[in-house]
């Protein structure tokens, strides 16, 4: 006996147990196989329908995600269409993984137009349908176009790619960052990384590493992991000149009003000193940016240098900060920029209670800049950016980046400029 009638004698010779069905002398096996053959038919092609078309969603998600996520990485200053490519089948094979789902997957990007398209087809054996006549293969397919009208600004880039907590928040901290993008270049796991009640709200939040932690679900929108690791986009900006010391070992107690110049040993400003400064740039050079007590510093259209030895900027609790960058010349949009050269990890600290007012771009390709307010940061500022090897808030403050282009003259430095829409679906 062959084809599907032998297939059923033998399931019902396995599974009848009484002497009624397994009696083959008599003439109850045909019909009870020629009832139970559109049975299992029906049964069979259930089960089948059920699975091709559980695979089916699944591949439509996959295709749906890959290409939301690779059109994100247009949003960037620096996106290339190798690099959309490479996140598109990099999320599409993670998730094809976790499904345990083969598929091959093409990616199709139009950077100009900012649009990818994906492709998932991929070869599903069926089970029942064969016996009774149907294919024992069915082809699936999937695909999704997503495109970004614009790009999105970014507010917050962690440059180390090799240490934890590139990104971080402590205990109680707050970012926000609503119309901009964060992004971590740590390759490590905690690379990103916020504690318990600590918040992140940012338009698109990126890590280099292939996870993050999260100790309260903090993140809003839930990062994207496994992003490529973004080059300094301010690499190739010219640092100022650094003249002749107009002062040594500056330390002002009481009222004064400062020059641009070259400041050899930093300047200490102190007790219940209230410096102003005129608009320029100030090189910072051997020492301290130090502001102590209750004292103020307030500048308009300034930008400050920071190189050599312990050339950082602290800025005490009870310190007043007031700062706008240049609006033109080799500092224009910048803020701080701390030396290349410098040793690799200084420590830069904001402690102020009062720094509403920090317009600009915070630039330390080589340090770390730790936020520690008990009261808001920067407010008030048209925009803030900071670009660090790390940036960690600690326990409390609230550091607030935003993004209001044009209610300033100040200029934005080219690579974390103003930016544009979330992607959407198109197919």
């Amino acid at each position: 006996m062959t084809g599907p009638l032998s297939i059923i004698t033998s399931i019902r010779q396995k599974f009848c147990r009484n002497t009624f069905c397994l009696n083959t002398n008599g003439g109850v096996t045909l019909p009870f196989a020629l009832a139970l053959l559109p049975m299992l038919a029906s049964v069979g092609g259930a089960v089948d329908y059920f699975l091709l078309t559980k695979v089916q969603l699944n591949l439509q998600t996959v295709a749906d995600a890959a290409a939301l996520a690779g059109a994100s990485d247009f949003r960037l200053a620096d996106s290339t269409a190798a690099r959309v490519t490479s996140i598109t089948e990099g999320l599409a094979k993670s998730q094809l993984r976790q499904l345990s789902q083969n598929a091959d997957i093409k990616v199709t990007v139009d950077q100009k137009s900012m649009v990818v398209h994906v492709d998932l087809q991929t070869t599903q054996h069926t089970f029942m349908l064969p016996i009774i006549g149907g294919r024992s293969e069915v082809e699936l397919s999937a695909a999704a176009t997503a495109v970004v009208k614009g790009s999105a600004s970014i507010c917050v880039i962690g440059l180390d790619s090799k240490e934890n907590q590139t990104v971080y928040l402590e205990k109680d901290a707050k970012l926000e960052a609503p119309n901009c993008a964060i992004y971590s270049n740590s390759t490590k796991n905690n690379g990103l990384k916020a504690m318990k009640n600590s918040q992140v709200h940012a338009l698109f939040i990126c890590s280099a590493g292939g996870k993050y932690s999260d100790k309260s679900d903090a993140f809003t929108p839930s990062p994207q992991v496994d992003c490529p690791i973004m080059a300094d986009p301010l690499a190739a900006r010219e640092p100022p000149p650094v003249g002749d010391c107009t002062a040594t070992n500056l330390k002002i107690s009481s009222y004064a009003k400062l020059d641009p110049g070259t400041y050899c040993g930093g300047i200490s400003i102190e007790k219940t000193a209230m410096v102003e400064m005129n608009p320029g740039v100030y090189v910072i050079k051997d020492g301290l940016l130090n502001v102590t007590g209750q004292a103020s510093l307030k500048g308009a259209n300034v930008g400050f240098y920071l190189t050599g030895k312990g050339a950082t900027i602290n800025f005490d609790a009870n310190t007043s900060i007031s700062l706008t960058a240049p609006k033109t010349g080799i500092m224009a949009g910048m803020l701080f920029f701390e030396d290349r050269a410098n040793k690799f990890g200084q420590k830069h600290d904001i402690l102020s209670n009062d720094a509403k007012m920090l317009l600009g771009t915070i630039y330390l390709s080589g340090g770390e800049l730790s936020v520690a307010s008990s009261q808001p940061v920067a407010q008030d500022s048209a925009y803030t950016i900071v670009v660090a090897r790390k940036f960690s808030l600690s326990a409390g403050p609230t550091m607030v980046m935003n993004t209001n282009y044009n209610d300033t003259d100040i200029p934005v430095p080219a690579g974390v400029g103003p930016g544009r829409s979330s992607p959407f679906l198109t197919q």
